[in-house]
Order: C-alpha cells, then structure tokens, then sequence
C-alpha cells in the first residue's frame, strides 16, 4: 500500500493541544477513489477466494499476466519482445512451479494422469534449473542488446522471482488446506478450507489500513522520506498494533468455532500452539511493512510514483501485492516448517 498519511502539520487548537490532520479535498478525492476501486475488488476478490479451486486459481493467474507487464515497464526502458518473452516464461514457470513438480511425482508411474492443485507435499517450490536458465538468458540478451544494462539484468531476474514466489505463495496459501479438511459440499466447507489465507490476509490489509486512516489524522513524524514521503511514525505503529490485535481476534474466534488456520497452527484443544498464533498475528504486519517499504524502494529507484494505473488511485496491481507478497511467503514458510516439526533443511 502506498501511504501511512500525510504528515502536514496538525490543526493548533486552545491550550497548546493539537487536533488530528484535516481532509483536504485532495485527500477527499483520493480516498473515495480508493474506496469505491477496493469495493470492486472486494465484489471479484472474495467470491473467487471463498470459492477457490479454479476460480482462485484463474484470478491469480490475471494478477500474474498484469503484474509481469507491470515491472517490465517500471524500469521506462524500450525492452525488445524478446525480453518480454523471457520474462513471462521465467515468472509463470516459477508462479506454478509447485504445480507442474507436484502433479508429475503425483502422476508418475501411473496410468492416466489427473491433474489436482493440491498434488501431495504441495508447498513453495522453485526449480533452480529454470533459474539458472533465466539468469544465463538475461546475461546472454544483455551482451548482444544495448539497451539491457547490468541492472536491467538483476531488476528483472530478482523482480521476477520475487513477484513469482509472492504469486505462488497466494496459491499455495489457499490450496494447501485442502489437504486437511473435507470439502464434500458447499457452504462454509469452502470456508474451512480459506481460513489461513485470510488470516494472513488480515493481517495485511488491516495494517494497511489502520495505518492509512491513523497517518491521514494524525500523522506527524515522517518515517523513511527517502523511501516514502506519506509514511508517518503514527501511522506505522497504529498499524502494526491495531491490525495485530484485530487479526489476533480472528484467529481466536475462527478457531473457537471449529475453523484453526491449520491442523499445526490451532490455539484450543490438544497440541495448542497459541504462541505462535499470537506471534503470526503481530509478526505479519512487520513484514507487510517489509514489503510495502521495498516495493516503494523499487518504484523510488525508477523515479516512478506507481507500478500501474489499472486500479485507479489504487494504482497497479504489484502496488496492491507488495505486502501480500512478503507476508504470504512468510506465512507459507511458517506454515511448512511448523508441519514438518521444525525442519528447516
């Protein structure tokens, strides 16, 4: 997300106290802006989430297709069709790695193949063939392309991964419980099967927003200008605490009412892990913050103020995932050591 608030003085009032920012009527436009594009969102995003399957499967798929257009064109530079083509290759190939590696073990040596997006062992997987293979594509384009500098080299190739593995984890996130619950049915089973994705999700959007509407009113202190001129102090922490504890509150009561975010991550009952519950619920908005801080580092670099002009004053679509990115990775990665009993290698 792209603001914390502005930071323009607070409204003196009697006695020396300081009243919070007012809305000026830039910030009116802005946020009706934001607000009517986030309702559109919202009527796609969770139909498709609740849903799951393929229709989650094809929305992220679109985000995928507009995302890699994105940060090919952030850099301003006139790429020729061949580094288009590598680069969507490179981040398809490794947004759906774990499919492609999944359903063939799951497939070999049978007769038939049926394909699934939950194949057994399902979780982040990258080929270090294919970026092996990317990266030599990169360099061997640069030495016959003028206009590929060194840079262009290592902006695309990490971009890349890092959008992909973000993409991917957004996947995994939702089709990994399917694997734990039984979804013979409709109604709330598809809700079971979506809690971890939108306890992550929580975690990100309500410090986004908490963040957002505790900088417009009472911003003062600028956080990182250098980085990102809008975010305040205030705003980061009203963010991060708020949007912990709301989280917090959900996980207690989806788990309370027979939904845990995973068969490893429960809060009640045998095998609690409550403290790793509350630890993901503020730990997840720190690193949405990553997330948010870097992407704006990127667009800082290329003198450019959004990815993309597609959601409006949202901006593009990597302008709304550079914190799902980061915090859905990091979920992923929790998710899977804490199955595995904490074997990280």
């Amino acid at each position: 997300m792209n603001a914390y608030g502005n930071s323009k003085g607070a409204i003196a009032a009697s006695g020396g106290l300081t009243m919070p920012n007012a809305l000026d009527d830039k910030k009116k436009a802005s946020l009706s802006s934001r607000l009517i594009v986030a309702a559109v969102l919202i009527a796609v995003f969770v139909p498709c989430l609740i849903l799951g399957s393929y229709f989650w499967l094809a929305f992220v798929s679109v985000a995928l297709i507009i995302g890699t257009y994105e940060l090919l064109h952030c850099t301003k530079r006139d790429y020729g069709w061949w580094v288009y083509l590598i680069t969507y290759v490179f981040v398809l190939c490794n947004a759906y790695w774990f499919l492609l590696k999944g359903n063939y073990e799951a497939n070999e040596g049978m007769d038939g193949f049926a394909f699934t997006l939950n194949p057994p062992g399902s979780g982040l997987s990258i080929s270090v063939f294919v970026l092996a293979l990317d990266l030599f594509a990169y360099f061997a384009l640069a030495m016959f392309d003028k206009k590929i500098k060194a840079d262009d080299v290592f902006y695309l190739f990490g971009m890349g991964l890092l959008f992909a593995l973000g993409m991917q984890s957004m996947m995994v996130a939702r089709f990994l419980p399917y694997g734990y619950f039984a979804l013979e049915g409709a109604g709330f089973d598809y809700y079971g099967s979506a809690v971890f994705f939108i306890f992550v999700a929580m975690a990100t959007i309500f410090n986004d927003t908490f963040a957002y509407f505790v900088g417009i009113f009472f911003g003062k202190h600028k956080m990182i200008p250098s980085v990102s001129p809008n975010k305040t102090w205030e705003g980061f922490f009203g963010g991060w605490l708020l949007g912990g504890g709301f989280t917090l509150a959900f996980a207690l009561l989806s788990d309370y009412f027979g939904y845990p975010l995973l068969p490893s991550l429960t809060v009640f009952g045998e095998g609690s892990r409550w403290y790793l519950v509350v630890l993901l619920s503020f730990l997840l908005p720190l690193i949405g913050n990553l997330g948010d801080l870097s992407f704006s580092y990127i667009k800082r670099h290329f003198d450019t103020k959004d990815f993309g002009t597609i959601l409006r004053a949202h901006g593009g679509i990597l302008d709304r995932v550079d914190s799902f990115s980061f915090t859905m990775i990091f979920a992923c990665l929790v998710a899977a050591v804490s199955a595995s009993g904490w074997a990280i290698l």
